[in-house]
């Protein structure tokens, strides 16, 4: 099982995405590939503590992160030595969607969640 982690600045943002009636559906919809009711964000962090493979709809895939966000993650590992960080994000709205999740995992089954919000808000 793993550990899932907000930032700092995941927990600004995530108060704006909340507010947003546009993510309604990622925190109140339904995945369409399952019947049992959750919602993508739901899904998705279920996967993260549970260590379980994200679906492909959710188009997971590597991005860069920068000098600063990978300073911030070690540093809140500690003394933990050859600590892989590898920052990856998601489209909770299928491969096309505008609604991302960045985040870090760890090999020391910790997630970091870094930013949430639209390609405009992160990029």
């Amino acid at each position: 099982m793993s550990e899932v982690i907000p930032t700092s600045h995941f927990k600004k943002q995530w108060k704006k995405v909340m507010k947003n009636p546009r993510w309604h559906n990622i925190f109140h919809g339904e995945v369409p590939f399952t019947d049992d009711h959750r919602s993508p964000w739901e899904y998705v962090i279920n996967c993260f503590l549970n260590d379980e493979k994200i679906p492909d709809y959710f188009y997971e895939h590597p991005i860069n992160l920068t000098s600063q966000q990978k300073k911030t993650i070690k540093n809140r590992l500690g003394s933990l030595n050859n600590v892989e960080v590898k920052g990856l994000d998601l489209h909770f709205d299928g491969h096309n969607g505008d609604h991302l999740l960045l985040y870090v995992q760890t090999n020391q089954e910790i997630v970091y969640l870094v930013g949430i919000g639209t390609h405009s808000d992160l990029f």
